[in-house]
Parts: structure tokens; C-alpha cells; sequence
């Protein structure tokens, strides 16, 4: 009898040895993953302060703020779900009763589903330089275009397109230049096109006041609905000029394959295009512009 329980108490002991080891190595993975997961949370903070900063003084335009903050949000609203399963797991490691109860029902599944989290953070890391990187460069590519839209006008004389083409060029280089540097990564490069007028109005009864109202889809409309429709159309043809300037240049940039090409066109209409600028007048060359702005971020 006595060597019976002699063997029950040391058969006891190694289990109560082991299960504090796995208690213990539970733990420090989870403590690891944690310290992970809270990096990952103050670098998700500081692209979105620092997305918000270049906002602030032009260097990118609420669009790409959408674009970055949405693909952000889904890192964040990931790791919310972990926190919750990190939070539970702790609660239950603090009592060895718990845990050895909870060990394979709970603590391994859960433990697993935020290592496989975990092992996925490199590709997340990508995300997250890639932004960082196209904020260091940010910036709008302003295109005084009075030259060739003048009052009324929105599309490019044919005789002036090669002219256009020199200035529009360098954009579609720096998009390509930057997005080179992540050539193994599918991605996609989102253009976004601002067009802009002044506050002259439209002709009363003059072929554009016509097209203009076709485009709206009313018989009738105020000089405001008018010069955002005509700003758009400016946006438009912008993009149009881009798009083959990128075809043309496409073959020049390798494995340009792996980079897919969207473009975003808005009418701003008689809005300012500067806050800073104080001096805007009603008929002003400096509103008939169109600004853009890009970004390049990993499918």
C-alpha cells in the first residue's frame, strides 16, 4: 500500500510539474503577443496623427486620408478582437484550476488564433511602411492650367496636348518611381484629381451652358451647379491625359504588371482651392486649376 501511494503522489507531482511549465510557457507567448500587438497599436496611432497632420497643410487630400484610415481601420478593429481574446485569457491563466480546466478547450485554441495573428504581422508591417513612406513624400501636383483652360473651357486644344503632356509627365514618374520600390508587392496606386473653377458664370443659352445642363440632368441650373459641373469635367479630362501617358510609359517601368491604376476625379466647383491664399478673386486664373494627389498601398 505504501509503495501504491508513493507512486500516486510522485505521478501526482509530475503532472502538477508539467502543468506549471505549459502554465508558465502559456504566459510568456502571451505576454509576447501582447507586446507585439501594442507596437503594432501605437503605429497604427502615429500614421493616423501623422495622416491627419498632412491633411492639415495640403499634402494630401481627404480622399487619401479615406483610403489610409480605412485600410488602417481593419488592422485596429483586428486587433481589438485580440485584445478581448488576450484580456480573457489572462483572466483565466491568473487561477492554475482555471487554466488546467480551460487548458485545451480554451487556452490552446485561443492562444493559436493570436499566434496565427501574430505570424501574419509582417505582411501588416509592410502596410504600415508603405504609408509612413508615401507620407514622407506626400505632396499635390498643382497645375495652373489657365493656359489652357480658360473661362469656360475644360477640355485641352489638340494643338497644345504635347505641351500638356511635358507638364503632366513628371507626376506619372514620381508615382512610378516610388511604387518601383515595392515591385514584388500586388499594390495599388489610387490617383485622385481635383478640378477647380472661378466664379464666372456660364452663358445663358452658349453651347457649354448646354452640355453643362445635359450632364446635370436639368433644364435649369445656378452658376454654382454649373462651374461644379464645369470643374469636374476639367478633372476628367485631366485624367484622360494621365491614363495615356501612363500606357505610353508603362512598358518603361518593370514588372508594371503588379500595379493596378485607379483614378478618383472630383468637381470642386467654385471652392478655394488655398485656404491660404487671401486674395482669391471671382474671375482668378488661380482657381482654374486641378490638383493631385496620389497613394500606392499593397492589395
Amino acid at each position: 500500500m505504501r509503495n501504491i501511494l508513493i507512486i500516486v503522489s510522485g505521478l501526482l507531482l509530475l503532472s502538477s510539474c508539467v502543468g506549471n511549465r505549459k502554465i508558465t510557457a502559456a504566459k510568456n507567448k502571451l505576454n509576447g503577443i501582447e507586446q507585439q500587438m501594442q507596437m503594432e497599436t501605437v503605429e497604427i496611432k502615429a500614421i493616423n496623427t501623422k495622416s491627419d497632420t498632412k491633411l492639415q497643410i495640403n499634402k494630401i487630400d481627404s480622399n487619401i486620408l479615406r483610403i489610409i484610415g480605412g485600410r488602417l481601420a481593419k488592422s485596429a478593429a483586428m486587433l481589438d478582437s485580440a485584445e478581448l481574446k488576450a484580456n480573457l485569457l489572462k483572466d483565466i491563466l491568473k487561477d492554475k484550476k482555471r487554466t488546467r480546466e480551460n487548458y485545451r478547450s480554451i487556452v490552446l485554441p485561443v492562444l493559436d488564433s493570436l499566434q496565427k495573428q501574430s505570424d501574419k504581422y509582417a505582411e501588416r508591417l509592410l502596410l504600415y511602411f508603405m504609408v509612413k513612406d508615401g507620407l514622407d513624400v506626400a505632396d499635390f501636383k498643382l497645375f495652373e492650367l489657365a493656359a489652357f483652360f480658360g473661362p469656360g473651357i475644360y477640355e485641352i486644344p489638340e494643338d497644345k496636348v504635347d505641351i500638356a503632356a511635358v507638364k503632366f509627365t513628371p507626376l506619372i514618374d514620381s508615382l512610378m518611381e516610388f511604387s518601383y520600390k515595392y515591385n514584388k508587392v500586388p499594390r495599388t496606386a489610387t490617383l485622385i484629381i481635383l478640378g477647380y473653377a472661378d466664379g464666372e458664370g456660364i452663358s445663358s443659352g452658349s453651347e457649354l451652358y448646354y452640355r453643362l445642363l445635359d450632364s446635370l440632368g436639368k433644364p435649369r441650373a445656378e452658376k454654382e451647379e454649373l462651374n461644379q459641373k464645369l470643374s469636374e469635367f476639367r478633372a476628367k479630362e485631366l485624367i484622360k491625359r494621365l491614363t495615356d501617358i501612363y500606357i505610353k510609359k508603362a512598358p518603361e517601368f518593370k514588372e508594371a504588371d503588379k500595379l493596378k491604376i485607379r483614378y478618383i476625379a472630383q468637381g470642386k466647383g467654385e471652392a478655394l482651392p488655398f485656404r491660404s491664399i487671401k486674395d482669391y478673386n471671382v474671375v482668378d486664373d488661380r482657381r482654374r486649376i486641378v490638383l493631385c494627389y496620389w497613394v500606392v498601398l499593397p492589395d
